[in-house]
This record gives structure tokens, sequence and C-alpha cells, in this order.
């Protein structure tokens, strides 16, 4: 379909605290890979690495503990939530359902570019029945650097054919916020465990849900959202 006049030409989304509620599981997983090496790993320390990726997290913890084998607490942290996840179906955040509906209906091309693994994020969008709205998925493992450095978003872009600067990104963390304020994209943020700071106020729009992002983001065509809002069988 032809992408409607007015519209952004790409939306680019985050998985975990952004379209299901994961976070919590990853506070959790952080918390318990700590406790299994005696250290004391606190929920301000598992906000902080939240949206990272392995490379940045491995760095915060060596910054945070000395003495630790960081790569393998990273991993460790990481394997205790894929179990948990692989285990369940997540819920989806509020307006994850209007939003993916709105851009699929109006050819407004959509991508994954998270931090987590490729295999947790093709089996959280399949038992929730999600796939088919995504033209391309992108993880930490398939760029250099992970977030905040933008390159995620900048593959994301490329794969689903969509200068940088036409594409809104909607994300929960501040790494994210950074990384898509760096690839030149819009970062929207829909805050989830922590809210933003003046900082972040300054390089993002931020909204409560995914579905007062549709109104504010495409402002200008509330014929065409009015119709997603109402067509839940868009999905």
């Amino acid at each position: 379909m032809v992408n409607s006049v007015g519209l952004p030409k790409g939306a680019i989304f985050d998985q975990d605290g952004l379209l299901f509620d994961t976070e919590v599981i990853f506070e959790q997983s952080w918390i318990k890979a700590g406790e299994e090496v005696g250290l004391p790993v606190t929920l301000e320390l598992t906000h902080r690495l939240s949206g990272c990726g392995k490379k940045e997290l491995a760095a915060i913890i060596s910054n945070e503990f000395q003495d630790v084998d960081a790569e393998a607490m990273v991993e460790r942290a990481h394997r205790l939530a894929a179990d948990t996840q692989l285990a369940m179906k997540p819920i989806m955040k509020p307006g994850v359902c209007e939003i993916l509906g709105f851009c699929r209906k109006h050819g407004i091309r959509t991508a994954i570019a998270s931090s987590s693994m490729r295999h947790l994020v093709d089996h959280n969008l399949e038992v929730t029945g999600l796939t088919e709205f995504f033209d391309a998925i992108v993880t930490g493992r398939d760029v250099a650097n992970g977030k905040p450095a933008p390159d995620i978003f900048l593959l994301a872009a490329e794969r689903i054919g969509v200068h940088p600067s036409e594409c809104v990104v909607f994300e929960d963390a501040f790494p994210g916020i950074c990384a898509a304020h760096a690839a030149g994209c819009r970062p929207v943020m829909i805050p989830d465990r922590t809210q933003p700071t003046p900082e972040i106020l300054d390089i993002c729009e931020t909204y409560p849900t995914l579905t007062d992002a549709i109104h504010n983001v495409w402002n200008d065509c509330e014929h065409l959202i009015d119709q997603a809002i109402a067509g839940r069988d868009l999905l």
C-alpha cells in the first residue's frame, strides 16, 4: 500500500517495556544474577541497565562492582530472563494493537529494534500474533555497538528502506532515546519503569501510552487515527 500523504514513512519500535510489559522480568533477573555472586544489584541499577546492548551492560557492571566477571553476569541475567519469557505469553502494553494496525493500514513501514535476543523477539511476536505487522527485526547481535549508539536504528531504517530522518522511534528507556536521537530519527518516549529527565526531554517527545502517541505524532491525520482506534479488527 502507498504511504498516506503527511505520514512519517517508518516507525521503529523497541520491544521490552514498549510493546510488552516485560521489563520487570529483567529487573528480577538482574537482582537474582547479582545474588548468585554476592553482589547487591539495586532496582535503581536495573533501571540504568535497561535498554542497553551487551557490551554496554558489561561496562556498567564493571564500573559498578570490582572483581566481577561482568560478561558472565550479563549472560546469566539474560539467560534467567530468557527462561522466564519463553515460558509465558507477554502482556501487550496499551495502544500496541492500535498503532500497529494504523501503520499497516496506511503503508508505514515498521521494524523492531531491540537489545533482546532474536529468538525472544520471535517468540513474543509469535505468541501474541504480531509477527506479520513488522517488516524487519533488528537485535543487538546484528550491530557492533548497542544502544545508546545509533547503530541499531540506522540498520532498522536501512532494512525497511526509509531514511532515518523519516522514521519515528518509539522507546521506553533512556539509552534507546539517545540512540534514536543520534541516528537522526524522531525519538518518542513512552515511559515504563523510569520517567524522562530534563536532559531526555530536550531530545524527545513523550506520551503516556502508544495510543496517545498516535494522536500526537500523526495529529494532522485525525480522521485516519479515528478509523484506527475504532477498528480494532485491524489486528
